[in-house]
């Protein structure tokens, strides 16, 4: 190893040249593979999952649930490397999502489903289908349409056969979501007065539309030599064609369509409706991005495809409007890293110059930074992977760099030592190339393992699964790229620009700042020689009471991010019809139009028409958009703003509010499986007692302090009115289940007969009874259906007509039903509260057999995430103890530098408790990489001692000279990585919620790591040495030094 090491110095100072061609070739590649490396503002941090829909209108949610939810659920149950089988179901709808482990890959995960759907036995004319592929931090861009001629009903159409085709064409689109709007169709609303007069039934009319709208083909005829193609035509074309449709002959006279109904355009009924600002009714369009694409790409396409829209395609008078652009958000994550990045990097360099006081020293450093970026940047495009703000916001150069300032550092101190001894005329002719060389080895030793051991310290990073994986691991292979590059550069590039840089006229200054620091170190390091053991033993209580604070330090999962806007979600009464819901939510989003801080609001009422979202009309979700907060006058926190906001909308009673963020609101949902970011699930048969035991727990958690959001996510709620056939009475009148069955279809919900096309669009053709035939119980009893000789009895004869309260939404987990109670934690630590919260339900809520409880969501992940790091981090510190052990070859010295660990650990732990910092994955994630770099100082300090005892020093006299050596590289090396973190740790950009709280560990950490390596360490490495290295008689013993 220790060859191989040497013969790399050796090779790049034979071959400058090559050395200089290999960094140019570097450096284009590292500017090509940044231009092209994805940049989001969050990772996707979801599991792999494919999500199946199936819509089946005008059915309640437990017909649903009985002929689509369970049989597809069945048909999943095949699915190899799935977590979960997670589904809604509520009226007209089912979603079923299938989770899948880590690491399956989207493809086979999505192909292994559409295999197994043709086996669900689905009831006819229902067919599923599978969601485009994408995660829930997918959503790149929303619209709304705006026209001062048109109706929504026009622009609904335009959107969906114009605008909806040209954006899905672009590259990297996943889908287009339509949300509000009417949906266009032709409707023939039947008098069935009239039906009555002529005699003829619902079902002959229903008949004769649907057969009298058809071409056929006639094959070929020739005539005079040329072939003609027969066709038939006869396609409605228009109203007055269909309204003109013969129904039936009676004795020579046609009746007609238009003589039994009235046909005129209408629309499908309204699952949803959106207002934006002023307007109360608008069409909107969510673009969802493909997982795996570059936003800014994706973007930049997607706005040339709407500008060429806006200009060439549309009418005159529609526009499309952005409301939300992805972009704004990447954009200020990037400057919010970039900025601190250019910091970063100007603060180390100034450092490196203070302490060498010598230009070319600092350029040699300043050069290995933006080379190891650029290396991260090639690493992270071979492997596919993309950049996001928490990657690369915890990028320190101050470590990436030490590796060189230790080699540039011994190289000029060597360099310093040579030309003192023959005088700098001599020195500045003679050939230097040995002497860098041999200094150059030497170092480079010492850098090659601590560079190893920071990134073995990262292993545990990479173990980590789900979600905290997924957040966190571009971050560790970043940084462990970087290292890497930094590693290469300081062995080869370094050597050869010192070789060229530092050819005259080397002479270390008398730099004021750095004597300053050495008199004062050295002086407070012969006070503490001086009472040794009182030292020692204060440092080991220090210790000891510093980790017993970690108790004190609260928990939570990952810090909030802000991405500059507020998600709000209203859940109303579940029985609330859509427009006493709208009439609500216009009202809310004018009361949140009043706040300054807010730029716009968008309110959604209910559910897209595609199914994507499983909700109803009680749900109403407003995006407000707020002006960044350095612009606000009334100087609040975003934190005051909320419950600025939910004081204001509390003058509605009986209304649940939720406060989240876009993104978050997405990614908190498919991890907790419900609308909110923890929730209690309640399992069990019967929705009526699980949800009596959901009301209960909601009670138990309302009494715990930092819960807040809280709320049952009820399954009953919906009114039905029933109409229960009786069989006796069917075969008294002698009238057929069928016939029934498919009026009761028809004339209440409408049924489409067929299709109107106009040019490449089409349109339903419904057949439906006129409202006021259909309004309440007693007009629907006195609908008459056919019986088999021809007469017409009425429904009320032959069904019960009743109305009851059932489920409104049905949820399931792996195949039970289940109530969920969701909360979220806010002015307290997650940990904590969520432990208290459970300890209060155990005590008092005894469920029955066949009943279960389970926590999700957020708590969870972090409970998984806690364990994982209490199994990896010993490992990883055992593998630091192996490679130290290669390194000095005896267990002794590798045991005493682990011993830097717990102090680093305290001062981490002191500056969380200072900052009020909970500890949190992040802040986990800055131990982690704390403790590679506190270990480095232990190293070089012991191989210091160690080679002035080799030379004949006394133990006494190696010690202090270690220790005088080192001031300046120990000092040197811990300030730039804590200076270099700086920025990220005062920074409050966007996106800086997950990088402070891991710069203050490593910055709080470094203070206490570098106060022990300099004045505890050594003298604990003497009294061991001490013990081990003398004999009874006090004489060295030489055999041992050499180990």
């Amino acid at each position: 190893m220790h060859k191989f090491i040497d013969n790399i110095v050796a090779f790049s100072l034979k071959n400058k040249f090559f050395i200089f061609f290999c960094t140019a070739i570097a450096v284009i590649a590292g500017a090509v593979s940044f231009k092209h490396t994805p940049i989001d503002a969050f990772p996707d941090v979801t599991n792999t999952k494919v999500t199946i829909i199936t819509q089946w209108p005008g059915r309640s949610a437990e017909e649903v649930e009985k002929f689509i939810t369970i049989p597809v659920e069945i048909a999943m149950n095949p699915v190899q490397k799935k977590t979960d089988i997670r589904s809604t179901t509520l009226f007209g709808l089912s979603v079923i999502n299938v989770m899948f482990e880590d690491r399956v890959d989207d493809f086979t995960a999505r192909q292994q489903v559409y295999n197994l759907l043709n086996d669900a036995d689905l009831p006819d004319g229902v067919t599923p289908e599978v969601q485009p592929l994408y995660g829930p931090t997918g959503e790149i861009f929303r619209y709304t349409l705006r026209s001062d001629k048109r109706s929504v009903r026009e622009l609904k159409t335009i959107q969906d056969w114009v605008i909806e085709r040209n954006l899905r064409s672009v590259s990297g689109v996943a889908d287009i979501v339509s949300f509000g709007g009417e949906v266009k169709t032709f409707e023939v609303s039947v008098n069935p007065h009239q039906l009555i007069n002529y005699g003829i039934t619902s079902l002959e009319l229903y008949d004769a539309i649907a057969k009298s709208n058809i071409n056929v083909g006639g094959d070929v005829i020739t005539k005079s030599s040329q072939a003609y193609v027969v066709r038939g035509i006869g396609l409605i074309n228009d109203l007055d064609e269909l309204r003109n449709i013969v129904v039936k002959n009676i004795n020579g006279t046609p009746i007609l369509v238009k003589n039994l109904a009235d046909v005129h355009e209408s629309c499908l009924p309204r699952l949803g409706q959106v207002g934006r600002m002023d307007e109360n009714d608008v069409v909107q369009g969510i673009v969802v991005m493909r997982k795996g694409e570059n936003p800014g790409e994706v973007i930049a396409n997607l706005k040339d495809k709407i500008e060429d829209l806006n200009q060439n395609v549309l009418p005159k008078d529609v526009k499309i409007v952005a409301f939300y652009d992805r972009e704004d958000l990447v954009n200020l994550a990037v400057k919010t890293v970039t900025h601190n990045l250019i910091e970063g990097i100007l603060l180390v360099t100034f450092i490196v110059l203070i302490f060498m006081a010598d230009w070319r020293t600092t350029v040699i450093v300043a050069v290995v930074i933006p080379l190891a970026l650029l290396f991260a940047f090639i690493c992270l495009r071979v492997m596919g992977m993309s950049a996001n703000l928490l990657s690369m916001g915890a990028i320190d150069f101050g470590i990436i760099i030490d590796g060189a300032v230790v080699m540039v550092e011994g190289v000029f101190v060597a360099l310093d030592k040579k030309a003192r001894e023959v005088g700098m005329p001599a020195f500045n002719v003679m050939s230097k190339m040995g002497l860098i060389r041999h200094t150059a080895k030497d170092k480079a030793k010492a850098v090659f393992f601590s560079k190893l051991i920071i990134i073995t310290a990262l292993i545990p990073i990479f173990s980590f699964q789900k979600v905290e994986g997924k957040m966190f691991s571009p971050l560790a292979y970043t940084l462990g790229f970087a290292l890497l590059g930094a590693l290469i550069f300081t062995l080869t590039l370094v050597p050869v620009m010192s070789s060229m840089l530092l050819k005259k006229n080397v002479r270390e200054k008398n730099n004021r700042f750095v004597h300053f620091i050495n008199v004062k170190c050295s002086a407070l390091f012969d006070l503490f020689y001086a009472h040794r053991k009182l030292t020692i033993g204060m440092a080991t209580v220090i210790a000891g009471v510093g980790l017993w604070l970690f108790s004190f330090l609260g928990t939570e999962f990952l810090p909030q991010l802000n991405e500059g806007s507020i998600y709000i979600r209203a859940t109303l009464p579940q029985s609330i019809s859509l427009d006493e819901s709208v009439t609500l939510a216009n009202k809310m989003r004018k009361k949140l139009l009043t706040f300054p801080e807010v730029r716009q609001v968008l309110s959604q009422t209910g559910r897209p028409n595609d199914g994507t979202d499983a909700t109803g009309f009680y749900n109403i979700e407003f995006h407000v958009d707020i002006y960044p907060e350095k612009e606000w006058e009334s100087k609040l926190t975003k934190l005051e703003l909320i419950d600025k906001m939910q004081d204001d909308l509390s003058i509605y009673p009986g209304i649940d509010f939720n406060f989240s963020q876009p993104i978050t609101d997405n990614v908190e949902e498919a991890a907790s499986g419900v609308k909110g970011s923890i929730a209690v699930k309640v399992f069990g048969k019967d929705l009526y007692e699980s949800e009596k035991y959901a009301v209960q727990i909601e009670k138990i958690l309302g009494t715990v302090q930092g819960i807040e959001d809280l709320g049952v996510i009820r399954n009953i709620g919906q009114p039905e009115l029933r109409i229960e056939l009786n069989e006796r009475q069917l075969a008294r009148y002698g009238v057929a289940k069928e016939d029934m069955q498919s009026i009761i279809e028809m004339a209440i919900g409408g049924k489409s007969a067929s299709l109107l096309y106009e040019d490449e669009r089409k349109f339903n053709i419904m057949v439906r009874y006129s409202e006021q035939f259909r309004q309440n119980e007693e007009e629907i009893g006195k609908i008459l259906v056919p019986a088999m000789d021809g007469t017409m009895v009425p429904i009320k004869e032959l069904a019960d007509i009743t109305t009851i309260t059932g489920p409104l939404l049905i949820f399931r987990d792996n195949h039970a039903r289940f109530c969920a109670v969701k909360f979220s934690v806010r002015g307290r630590d997650m940990g904590t509260a969520v432990a208290e919260a459970q300890k209060k339900v155990n005590a008092s809520v005894h469920l029955p057999a066949g009943y279960s409880l389970k926590w999700t969501g957020d708590f969870e992940n972090q409970q998984r995430a806690t364990k994982r790091l209490a199994q990896v981090v010993p490992i990883s510190i055992a593998i630091i103890f192996i490679i130290l052990f290669i390194l000095f070859s005896n267990a002794r010295d590798a045991g005493l530098v682990l011993l830097n660990v717990p102090f680093a650990a305290v001062g981490g732990i002191v500056a969380l408790l200072i900052t009020q910092f909970n500890f949190s994955i992040s802040a986990g994630i800055g131990f982690i990489a704390l403790f590679g770099i506190c270990i480095q100082n232990g190293v070089i300090m012991i191989s210091d001692i160690k080679a002035n005892l080799k030379l004949g020093s006394p133990l006494e006299k190696a010690t202090k000279e270690g220790v005088r050596s080192r001031i300046r590289p120990v000092i040197m090396t811990a300030a730039m990585a804590a200076i270099g973190l700086m920025p990220a740790a005062m920074s409050h950009g966007i996106g800086s919620e997950s990088q402070r709280p891991l710069a203050i560990v490593i910055i709080g950490g470094l203070i206490g790591a570098t106060f022990f390596a300099l004045f505890v360490f050594p003298l604990i490495v003497e009294v061991v040495y001490e013990r081990m290295l003398y004999d009874k008689n006090g004489k060295l013993l030489l055999s041992l030094i050499h180990i």
